[in-house]
């Protein structure tokens, strides 16, 4: 009976150590979001949350000047490189440009012109066209040459 309690001790130490390494494998590799690292606004009449950290991605939102934006923060790191920020916008994660944001809500030109900017009815798809131009000036890329 003795070395039947060796042999549980050691069946359970083996169960340990698997479970251990099976965890360990899952979670190897994977990028989490640590935390929220600050909430900022966005200060362009209007722009894009991208997919990827580029103008050329795909756009997951359109969104307008004074938006609340969660800059996130993976492993620590805040700068996903060109010069995009990784953030959070109501359900849609993914990348604004840095200078697109900033600490303090901003003064809007819906805001300061409220009846001028309601009389335009701008669709969503206009909206989207305006923030598309937006990101091409603000890249000098909308000029003709």
């Amino acid at each position: 009976m003795g070395n039947d309690k060796v042999s549980l001790e050691g069946m359970m130490r083996l169960i340990l150590a698997t479970f251990i390494v099976i965890f360990s494998i899952h979670t190897y590799g994977k990028t989490q979001i640590k935390k929220i690292e600050k909430l900022m606004y966005f200060n362009k009449t209007y722009g894009h949350i991208y997919k990827k950290p580029s103008h050329a991605s795909q756009s997951f939102s359109t969104i307008s000047c004074g938006h609340p934006i969660k800059v996130m923060s993976i492993n620590g790191q805040v700068d996903w490189g060109k010069g995009f920020y990784f953030v959070k916008a109501g359900p849609y994660e993914g990348y604004i440009k840095m200078e697109s944001l900033s600490k303090r809500e901003s003064s809007c030109i819906q805001d300061k012109y409220p009846r001028f900017f309601n009389a335009l009815n701008l669709s969503v798809s206009d909206m989207y066209y305006w923030g598309k131009l937006q990101d091409q000036f603000d890249r000098g890329e909308s000029q003709v040459k």
